[in-house]
């Protein structure tokens, strides 16, 4: 647990050998939890953590979910076991999918078999619907501008920052000038303790998370607070939020390139994954589904590449560009 700022606590815990760092603001009025972990995370790191910060589960006014993915909603049950009178809230247009395991996998991390047949593997789809915890009603909703009051001369804002999920929410500390802001951006990849690379961004959204870097870099802040990277401040913020574009771009540009002839998502994820960054490749470089998808949609949107079956598999969605 680190303290960054009088009543700011980053609770810190892992997930798959990356750092989750989830932010606690404990205020003389009223207390914020961002996201919940995974399933067992409540009782693993984060109870334990608040109440090093002089804090219990039975002060908790509010427990936000950034955003809808295992690792940030996977503890919304048991946490409102511990803290039954803290509002459970998230972004709008996310609630369906964080209102529980069933609901999360169908709409994110099985959403690609229909068209593309893409799909987890029963092991790893039984581990996803463990961590990601069980049923809890959502309580409320954000969709930005929401402000919280937290004591006396401390209020916080509600922020949009969709990209990597529609409804994905930060908060603005404009006292402590800080944004506490989920996994809104990726950089170029996400680390693991080791230091080694792990996973891609994971982006969905492209001009939604274009727009959300555009945000970050000219809101009045000089510290940036993510879950799964360092704590960033200064100049840190402007160079991470180029990181983030410039990936963008060069996956639109590589993925442009290779559809001069006919392919599938899945082999632009498998041909682009080692150029694109250096986490372990092959079945790891289909998590570039949920970004090279987003670049489809918006190649598709912009009129620049066209689709049709693949010729051996006609269940299956290809892609091809265009000639001018």
């Amino acid at each position: 647990m680190q303290q960054l700022f009088d009543g700011v606590y980053m609770l810190e815990g892992e997930v798959g050998g990356r750092p989750l760092q989830l932010v606690y603001l404990r205020g003389d009025s009223a207390s914020i939890l961002l996201d919940t972990g995974c399933a067992r995370d409540p009782v693993q790191f984060i109870i334990p953590q608040m109440q090093e910060a002089g804090g219990t589960p039975t002060d908790l006014t509010w427990i936000i979910n950034t955003h809808c993915d295992l690792d940030h909603t996977g503890g919304n049950h048991l946490m409102k076991q511990y803290a039954p009178q803290a509002i459970l809230a998230c972004g709008d247009a996310d609630r369906p999918a964080c209102m529980g395991p069933q609901a999360l996998f169908q709409l994110r991390y099985d959403a690609y078999r229909g068209d593309h047949q893409i799909y987890y593997d029963e092991e790893t789809r039984r581990w996803i619907l463990d961590q990601s915890g069980q049923d809890q009603p959502i309580e409320a909703t954000f969709v930005g501008g929401e402000h919280l009051l937290l004591g006396s001369d401390w209020v916080v804002e509600v922020v949009a920052l969709p990209g990597h999920s529609h409804g994905h929410l930060g908060i603005l500390d404009r006292k402590n000038r800080a944004l506490y802001a989920g996994d809104a951006i990726h950089g170029r990849v996400y680390l693991g303790f080791d230091g080694k690379e792990k996973l891609p961004p994971t982006y969905l959204h492209v001009d939604e998370y274009l727009a959300t870097i555009r945000l970050v870099e000219h809101l009045p802040i000089d510290t940036f607070v993510g879950c799964h990277w360092p704590v960033m401040r200064g100049e840190e913020i402007a160079r991470f939020c180029a990181e983030s574009r410039q990936f963008v771009e060069q996956a639109e540009s590589m993925l442009l390139e290779y559809l001069a002839e006919p392919h599938t998502l899945r082999e632009a994820c498998l041909a682009l994954g080692p150029r694109l960054g250096d986490w372990p490749h092959g079945p790891l470089d289909l998590e570039l589904v949920f970004a090279l998808n987003g670049h489809l949609q918006r190649l598709l949107q912009r009129g620049l590449i066209e689709t049709g079956l693949h010729q051996e598999h006609p269940r299956i969605l290809s892609y091809v560009r265009r000639e001018a």
